[in-house]
């Protein structure tokens, strides 16, 4: 039989990992959804094209979001899983460093749909999540292989 103990303040863990971080992805579905009326863009088709983006600049700001989405659906699932493992043996930093996370993610996603920096550029704002997601993973290794050695 296996036994978990969670530390007592995993539940900040939790509200971090099952919590801040999917309220962000449905942040950024709404945001995806109210851009792509705007942009003309109609379903199949992900992304508007280079002419539609020449012709209406609420394309391009939909190509944004639509990009800042794929993003953080390409990082959140790890982050998330991350965010659990090491809060079992670092729940404080694993809450600090999740929370982080999802501060940068919410910088990136104004900055490269809102911000008036050419290319999405704005983007680059929020750019330290890596910083954030790269100290989980971190905790993440160290954690367990401290568990294991």
């Amino acid at each position: 039989m296996l036994s978990l103990t969670v530390p007592e303040s995993y539940g900040s863990v939790i509200a971090v990992a099952l919590g801040f971080i999917p309220v962000l992805g449905f942040a950024h579905g709404f945001i995806v959804s109210g851009l792509r009326k705007a942009a003309n863009v109609h379903y199949p088709q992900c992304y508007a094209t280079v002419e539609q983006c020449q012709t209406n600049p609420g394309a391009h700001k939909f190509n944004c979001a639509q990009r800042a989405h794929a993003n953080f659906l390409e990082n959140a699932t790890q982050t998330m899983l991350f965010t659990l493992v090491a809060g079992l043996k670092y729940p404080q930093l694993a809450t600090l460093f999740g929370g982080l996370w999802v501060f940068f993610r919410t910088i990136y996603l104004y900055g490269y749909v809102y911000s008036t920096q050419p290319r999405g550029k704005g983007r680059l704002w929020g750019g330290a999540f890596w910083l954030a997601q790269g100290a989980l993973w971190g905790l993440t290794v160290f954690g367990v292989a401290k568990e294991l050695l």
